[in-house]
């Protein structure tokens, strides 16, 4: 993992003054943010013994997981106070989730739009600093409106002190989670109640829930992150402007937990209840961010990195034991713009 360390404060940056890298909330603009994220995880080892004695799995036991996300909303500032937003209207578009499972010969695939699709919500911070939501616009239930932030959400990999090129500042978990908006993922996305039948309900069952059995969405929601990101001295042009450039590095890994492994699945193997012994998981990104220093606005987010998810699982019934070992690996992207949207 990181090692960590502390980011020197310096007096300013050799051709841009530190207190460029900050958004400006003063402006009379609307932002526009996209995104999109996709994790597609395939099982390149599986094995399962009974009493010591090898197992052919149900289907051959491949499996292979591919999850989707598609977001897009627009900002506008509407009260601001030293340079910090205290009301924004922000206009949902399109939100999008989508989950394909391969297990054997069986396929399922599925997408849902978000709960806030076409809503507007007007957000106002309080004095004490929380956050209020309401729909001004459109229905929106009270799970909807929790959680929200008037920020930027890229405004989280910003430095909070001044930099020069090639200091680095940390990243903790909250504001990497804030930063890729995987903190707003059961808002955005609620649970969906399991759907009847042994095979119901892949994303509704495993998705938004919790990191169970490798659930792509859910492991990026609850993973332990740490991260990091360092101010290059290298420019980048992004749509005819010259951007800083800010390097970021995200790991994660730990135990996931999960619950009893049974029912359809179980069944399928011929098997009863189940045990989780351990599943582990450790998970790396890496990229960069742009911030335009004449709009004062970071304008694009470029991540990639790898997933891995290692399971070992012990069965009893009738006297009878059987282990079952398992590993996915699988890739990640994410990508998020930020731009001006004409009025």
């Amino acid at each position: 993992m990181f090692t960590r360390s502390s980011s020197v404060a310096a007096i300013g940056l050799l051709f841009l003054g530190a207190g460029e890298l900050a958004t400006d909330y003063k402006a009379q603009r609307t932002l526009l943010y996209t995104s999109e994220m996709s994790m597609e995880m395939e099982t390149t080892s599986m094995s399962m013994e009974r009493d010591g004695q090898p197992v052919d799995f149900p289907g051959g036991g491949g499996s292979s997981t591919a999850n989707t996300r598609k977001l897009e909303w627009s900002d506008k500032v509407l009260e601001h106070k030293d340079g910090v937003p205290t009301k924004v209207q922000r206009k949902f578009g399109e939100l999008k989730q989508g989950m394909s499972f391969v297990f054997g010969d069986n396929e399922n695939a599925s997408e849902r739009d978000g709960a806030l699709n076409d809503v507007t919500l007007e957000l106002t911070r309080g004095e004490d600093g929380k956050v209020e939501a309401k729909a001004v616009d459109g229905d929106a239930d009270g799970n909807a409106l929790v959680g929200h932030h008037l920020e930027l959400s890229l405004d989280a990999f910003l430095p909070e002190k001044k930099v020069e090129n090639g200091d680095a500042w940390d990243i903790d978990a909250a504001a990497i989670k804030r930063g890729l908006v995987i903190d707003l993922n059961n808002v955005l996305f609620p649970p969906q109640e399991p759907s009847g039948g042994e095979g119901g309900g892949g994303e509704g069952r495993r998705g938004p829930r919790g990191p169970r059995g490798g659930s792509g969405s859910s492991l990026l929601s609850n993973a332990a992150w740490e991260g990091k990101a360092t101010l290059s001295a290298d420019t980048e042009e992004y749509e005819g402007a010259s951007c800083r450039v800010i390097k970021l590095e995200f790991e994660a890994d730990g135990e996931l937990e999960e619950p009893s492994f049974g029912g359809g699945r179980g069944r399928a193997f011929g098997i009863g209840s189940a045990a989780l012994v351990e599943t582990t998981y450790e998970v790396k990104l890496e990229g960069k961010l742009l911030f335009d220093a004449a709009k004062k606005l970071p304008v694009h987010l470029e991540l990639e990195g790898k997933a891995k998810i290692d399971s070992n699982r012990s069965f009893e019934r009738e006297g009878s034991k059987t282990v079952m070992q398992s590993t996915q690996e699988g890739d990640i992207k994410i990508e998020a713009s930020v731009s001006v949207e004409k009025e």
